[in-house]
């Protein structure tokens, strides 16, 4: 072989080497991306870290790093990876709105809050600006935990009702303590349903002496003005106000409750009481709470049924991480709803439940929020006319579509289901409530 064919032999080899390395490098790099897509994103991280030295300046490669080691918990490695990809690309927005992200899970805020304007300054997709309001927004909730500042909003609603009255749809039943006998209920005090107009509303404010101690307090009503059974209209009023504290990653709620509950623009119950929380964020994922409230409550036109309860309950949420951000949680609790005349056992009851639910966005402005409840309330003594000790079990249901039309105006589609199983039959039902509404958030 001569040096011509030698040389152009050698050239070849050096060609189908790099090519195959080239190869490698993109199959690489597209096994990456699928895993990132399927969110299994610790994978990710690990396919692509052992090639950093070699591969670290490419602006392909450190993308996919950095996002893989952001959704790994690797914060800031990702951060690092992230800076290279605008080191090469200044322009680069999802690189900078992916290291903002990474500065939002770190707590430092006062970057985050600079990167994510910085990328809306971009103008970028409207998808996009619409989840980096949602950070924007999260930012102010968490600088108004720890400092001074007033939130609010107003809620305008129309639905329907599948059963205002909250009734049982059973007509007829037998009541033992008068002879067993056969009794029609009176009329119109069934399931009854019917459309509704809805107007809602809050405040609330946190005052900070310093990054330890703050005052809080809020304030809020709900109206529901139906359609034709206006005797079920109904209004709630809240108030509380306390104390907070934070140290060490701890948070501390000692506040005073009270509420206003109306039927047809009469009092119906009051209820007023004190409650103490805990909540720590135990990484940038999880989240443990406990709480124990104790409420006094009262019912003007029938003080016999007035009570004291006494819940104790607590709950975690943990966040995943991935561009639809989806959270979960789950919490639990038990207590008493103590009657204080003894004559009346019938009214007071032993109680236990538990709540789970979650949200996902399903696109950059629309989100899916779900929960469902279980509550199992058991009597403390036999009904007068039943002869026999209350049982219930309760089952609540509740999905919506929250849309984000801008940072302050959101559109929520819901659906709500309530089914109460009963032994004793007039406190046996269902109820199911579709609704649309408006909301305004101003901050």
């Amino acid at each position: 072989m001569n040096k011509k064919s030698a040389c152009r032999a050698l050239l070849c080899a050096i060609v189908m080497a790099v090519s195959g390395l080239a190869w490698a490098q993109d199959a690489t790099l597209d096994r990456a991306r699928q895993l990132i897509q399927a969110k299994q994103y610790r994978q990710a991280f690990q396919l692509l870290e052992p090639h950093e030295q070699a591969r670290a300046g490419d602006p392909a490669y450190d993308y996919l790093l950095g996002i893989a080691a952001i959704d790994s918990g690797e914060l800031t490695r990702g951060v690092f990876a992230l800076e290279r990809v605008l080191a090469v690309n200044p322009n680069h927005a999802q690189a900078r709105a992916e290291i903002a992200r990474a500065y939002f899970l770190m707590g430092e805020n006062k970057v985050a809050r600079q990167e994510f304007e910085q990328v809306k300054q971009a103008r970028p997709p409207a998808e996009v600006s619409a989840t980096i309001d949602r950070f924007l927004d999260a930012l102010d909730a968490r600088e108004r935990s720890r400092g001074t500042g007033v939130t609010g909003y107003l809620e305008a609603s129309v639905g329907y009702d599948s059963n205002v009255n909250a009734a049982t749809s059973t007509n007829q039943f037998a009541i033992p303590a008068l002879g067993g006998g056969t009794f029609n209920l009176a009329p119109g005090a069934d399931k009854q349903g019917d459309a509704f107009f809805g107007l809602a509303g809050g405040i609330s404010g946190r005052y900070g002496f310093n990054e330890t101690w703050g005052l809080v307090g809020t304030a809020s009503f709900d109206r529901r003005l139906n359609d034709d059974h206006s005797d079920f209209d109904t209004g709630v009023y809240n108030v509380s106000g306390g104390l907070s504290a934070r140290a060490d990653g701890n948070e501390f709620l000692l506040a005073l409750q009270g509420q206003r509950y109306e039927i047809d623009n009469d009092r119906f119950r009051d209820a007023k009481g004190i409650v103490g929380q805990w909540r720590r964020a135990v990484n940038g994922n999880n989240e443990l709470s406990a709480y124990v409230q104790h409420t006094r409550l009262k019912y003007p036109d029938v003080s016999i049924r007035n009570a004291t309860r006494t819940v104790f309950g607590g709950a975690w949420a943990h966040a995943y991480g991935g561009p639809r951000s989806p959270v979960v949680f789950i919490g639990a609790y038990f207590g008493e709803e103590d009657e204080m005349e003894n004559t009346v056992p019938q009214f007071g009851h032993d109680l236990w439940g538990f709540r789970v639910g979650g949200q996902v966005g399903l696109t950059d402005r629309l989100l899916m929020t779900a929960t469902i409840g279980y509550e199992d309330r058991n009597y403390h003594g036999p009904d007068p006319f039943f002869l026999r000790e209350r049982h219930d079990e309760e089952v609540q249901l509740r999905i919506a579509l929250p849309y984000s039309i801008s940072r302050h105006w959101s559109v929520i589609p819901a659906l709500a289901y309530t089914n109460v199983k009963s032994n004793i039959v007039i406190s046996d039902y269902e109820r199911a409530i579709v609704s649309l509404t408006a909301r305004y958030d101003f901050r």
